[in-house]
């Protein structure tokens, strides 16, 4: 019974962090959204997103915690069995924090804290958005040549 009262308290207190992002809204906290339309949801984002619910952490840790949570099950693909409609596809915010709940239930028992993978995730995550810059980079270098041939 101990056990069903505190299942019970994480979904409760993940569900008054989860809210529906209001256009406009300014939060002081730290915070990241979540994508709720398209093949993508689900998936995470630093900075916002239109259709996204808004993640509320009470601090930076927490907040980089669940942040590389979601990122993991929206790889994963975890949130497509969950998706609703036809012509656009969303998911619930129900259904968000039943997953998170279900891996969070699923990650406690292992021998593997996801903290310890947490760092790792994070200096990936710095590759790739130096990866991405530096491909930004070619792509400007590549016009600027096809402009100075052209020109000519």
């Amino acid at each position: 019974m101990r056990k069903g009262k505190q299942t019970l308290k994480k979904i409760i207190m993940i569900k008054s962090k989860i809210k529906t992002h209001s256009q406009g809204k300014m939060y002081n906290q730290p915070h990241f959204f979540i994508l709720n339309k398209g093949l993508n949801s689900g998936k995470p984002f630093n900075h916002y997103v239109c259709n996204s619910f808004v993640f509320l952490a009470d601090n930076k840790e927490e907040k980089e915690f669940y942040y590389f949570l979601l990122l993991g099950l929206w790889e994963l693909r975890l949130f497509r069995k969950h998706l609703k409609g036809s012509v656009i596809e969303y998911i619930r915010l129900g259904d968000v924090i039943d997953v998170i709940d279900e891996t969070l239930n699923s990650v406690n028992t292992g021998n593997c804290s996801f903290s310890d993978v947490q760092n790792s995730l994070a200096q990936i995550e710095a590759l790739q958005i130096n990866l991405q810059k530096q491909l930004d980079y070619l792509m400007q270098l590549r016009k600027s040549l096809f402009y100075k041939y052209l020109k000519k």
